[in-house]
C-alpha cells in the first residue's frame, strides 16, 4: 500500500484505536499533537466562518433562496431527532433504578424559561469577547447582521467589503488546506490520548442509555436522513456518504463540528455542491444543525429524570423537546461544548446541578460519534438544498 494511503485521516484514527487499546500509558505522550491541532483550527475557523458568511449573503439572494430553506430542512429534521430521542429514551429509561451513580433524589420543577438566559446565548453584546469564547452562535448573527446592513449602503463601498471578505476568505482557506495536511497526526494524537483515559467501567453502568443512544443515531443518521436525501433528490445517498467519509472521519476523531468545516466544504464542492450553498449552510449547520445533540441530549434529560426518581408529565416531556432543540442549537462545536448547556437545561428542569455528573460519565464516550451526526446532517442538508437550486 502506497504511503500517502497509509498517511491519511483513517490512518491517523486506526493507529490511534490500535495504539490506546495495546498501550494505552503512551496517550499522555501524544496528547500535545492534537490539542495543536485543534487550537490552530479553532484560531482559523470563526474568523473564516465570519467572512464566508458575510461574502455570500452581501452579494446575492443566499439569504433568501439559500438560507430561509436550509434553516427550514434544519429545523425539520432536529425536531424528528428529539423526538426520536425522547421516544427511546422513555422506552430505556423505564427500567432504569434511581440513586444509580450516587445521585440524590430529586423532583424537576415546573418547565419555564428564562428569557435572559436564552438572549444571551443567541445574541451577543461584545464581538470579540464572542470570538475568545467560541462562540459560533454570535459569530452567525453579526455575520448576518453586517450582511443585511450591507445591503444598504453603495454598491461601490459593498463591492469593496464583499471582495476584501472574499479575499480573506482565501487567504483563510489556503492556510487552513496547509493545517489540515498535518490532519492525520493531529486526529492520531486525539484519538489515542481520548479512548487510553475512557472511563469505560462508568459507561457500562448505563447500558440502557448506551443502547437508547446508539438506536436513535442509527435510526436518525442511517434511515432518517438517508431517505429525506433520496426523496429530495432522487440520488443514492451511499454516493454522498461515500464522497463525504473524510468529513465523517475527521468529526468522529475530533468531536468537533467547528473542526470539521474546511473538510466538509472541501469533500461537498468535490462532490458537485457549489461554493455559494456550502459557504452559507456548513457554518450555518455547525451552529443550528444539531441533530447528534439533540437526539442525544433529550435521552440524557429523559434518564436525568429517571435517575432523580421523578415521572415526568407530558408537557414536561413536551418542554424537553423544545428544550433541547433551542439548547443544541447554541452548543459549541467544539469538545465537550455541551457541558455548559446541560447545566443551562438542568437548571431550567429544576434538577441539581450534581446531575452534571450523569453527563461528563458518558459525554467522553459519545462526544465523537454524536458530532458525526450534527455533521451528517449538514451534508445532507448542503446537498439537498443544492439538488433544488439547480433544479428549481
Amino acid at each position: 500500500m502506497p504511503l500517502r494511503h497509509l498517511y491519511s485521516i483513517p490512518g491517523g484514527l486506526l493507529l490511534g484505536i490500535a495504539l490506546a487499546l495495546v498501550f494505552p500509558a503512551g496517550g499522555a505522550y501524544v496528547a500535545w499533537l492534537g490539542q495543536i491541532f485543534i487550537s490552530v483550527l479553532k484560531l482559523l475557523i470563526l474568523p473564516l466562518i465570519l467572512v464566508s458568511i458575510y461574502a455570500s449573503l452581501a452579494s446575492g439572494d443566499n439569504l433568501r433562496r439559500i438560507g430561509g430553506r436550509t434553516f427550514l430542512y434544519y429545523l425539520a429534521t432536529s425536531a424528528v431527532a428529539a423526538l426520536i430521542g425522547i421516544l427511546l429514551g422513555l422506552a430505556f429509561a423505564h427500567d432504569v433504578p434511581a440513586g444509580l451513580l450516587n445521585l440524590a433524589p430529586a423532583t424537576p420543577a415546573a418547565a419555564s424559561f428564562s428569557l435572559d438566559r436564552l438572549i444571551d446565548n443567541f445574541i451577543p453584546s461584545n464581538l470579540f469577547a464572542s470570538l475568545a469564547a467560541g462562540n459560533v452562535l454570535h459569530i452567525v448573527f453579526v455575520a448576518v447582521l453586517a450582511a443585511a446592513a450591507s445591503r444598504r449602503i453603495s454598491k461601490h463601498h459593498r463591492a469593496t467589503l464583499v471582495g476584501g471578505a472574499q479575499a480573506l476568505d482565501a487567504l483563510l482557506m489556503q492556510t487552513l488546506n496547509g493545517v489540515l495536511a498535518l490532519a492525520p497526526l493531529g486526529i492520531f494524537g486525539l484519538v489515542y490520548a481520548s479512548l487510553a483515559t475512557m472511563d469505560w467501567a462508568g459507561a457500562f453502568q448505563l447500558r440502557a442509555f448506551v443502547w437508547a443512544v446508539v438506536l436513535a443515531a442509527v435510526l436518525h443518521g442511517g434511515l432518517v436522513m438517508p431517505t429525506l436525501y433520496r426523496f429530495r433528490t432522487g440520488c443514492s445517498p451511499w454516493a454522498l456518504v461515500a464522497a463525504c467519509r473524510e468529513p465523517l472521519l475527521t468529526a468522529l476523531s475530533t468531536a468537533s463540528s467547528n473542526a470539521t468545516y474546511p473538510v466538509s466544504k472541501r469533500a461537498l464542492e468535490a462532490f458537485g455542491v457549489s461554493e455559494r450553498v456550502t459557504s452559507l449552510t456548513l457554518p450555518l449547520g455547525a451552529t443550528l444543525n444539531m441533530h447528534g445533540s439533540a437526539l442525544y441530549q433529550s435521552i440524557l434529560l429523559i434518564f436525568m429524570s429517571q435517575l432523580a426518581g421523578a415521572d415526568l408529565s407530558p408537557w414536561q416531556t413536551v418542554f424537553i423537546v423544545l428544550l433541547t432543540m433551542a439548547s443544541s442549537a447554541g452548543t459549541a462545536g467544539i469538545p465537550g461544548g455541551g457541558i455548559a448547556m446541560m447545566a443551562f437545561m438542568l437548571d431550567l428542569l429544576g434538577l441539581p446541578p450534581t446531575y452534571l455528573a450523569l453527563y461528563l460519565v458518558v459525554d467522553r464516550f459519545f462526544d465523537y460519534p454524536i458530532t458525526a451526526i450534527n455533521v451528517w446532517g449538514d451534508l445532507v442538508v448542503a446537498a439537498i438544498v443544492d439538488q433544488e437550486l439547480k433544479d428549481g
